[in-house]
């Protein structure tokens, strides 16, 4: 009977490692994206643009790097974090004391929050990061945007979808 008793723990052992395997995969490498676009604003006719940036993701996410108009840096990139429930979007931002720019680099994005979790960090008094957005200054118009981003230890590019803000490099 003992050979059996291996030989099936072992298959079992085996069967949790392929199981562990394939939702490793799945988690990296055939869901989509933890990055998602929100709104854009666009300011000085497409110089500036500030998109809002959300962490679908199941833990944080670490922005590296962004590139616009197939992969030029642009003239100044900023994370802007909101600690209320205004998004970080359109004008007047810096006068706003909920809402600070620091480098791209400099804070991790935290998985989204729900609605309630949201209202809850808001009664805590705390500085939580609420809302995220990336605030690009270019000296031509943007007509791309690329980020490159870590999640779970693992560096990934993407592009981010302006959908119909732009069309075909022009403004609409």
């Amino acid at each position: 009977m003992k050979p059996k008793s291996k030989h099936l723990r072992r298959l079992a052992y085996a069967g949790l490692g392929l199981l562990l395997s394939a939702s490793l995969l799945y988690l990296l490498f055939l869901r989509p994206t933890p990055i998602k676009a929100g709104g854009f604003t666009s300011l000085t006719a497409e110089n500036t643009i500030i998109f809002e940036v959300i962490n679908e993701g199941f833990t944080k996410v670490e922005l590296l790097d962004v590139r616009v108009n197939d992969g030029q840096k642009p003239a100044k990139a900023e994370l802007g974090v909101s600690y209320s429930l205004h998004l970080v979007g359109g004008d007047d931002l810096d006068e706003d004391t909920h809402i600070e720019f620091v480098g791209i680099q400099e804070m991790p994005l935290q998985p989204e929050l729900t609605a309630d979790e949201k209202l809850a960090a808001l009664d805590q008094g705390a500085r939580i990061p609420l809302n995220y957005g990336v605030r690009l200054f270019n000296d031509t118009p943007i007509t791309q945007i690329e980020v490159t981003y870590k999640y779970w230890g693992i560096t990934f590019k993407r592009e981010v979808p302006m959908g119909r803000f732009f069309n075909n490099g022009s403004s609409t």
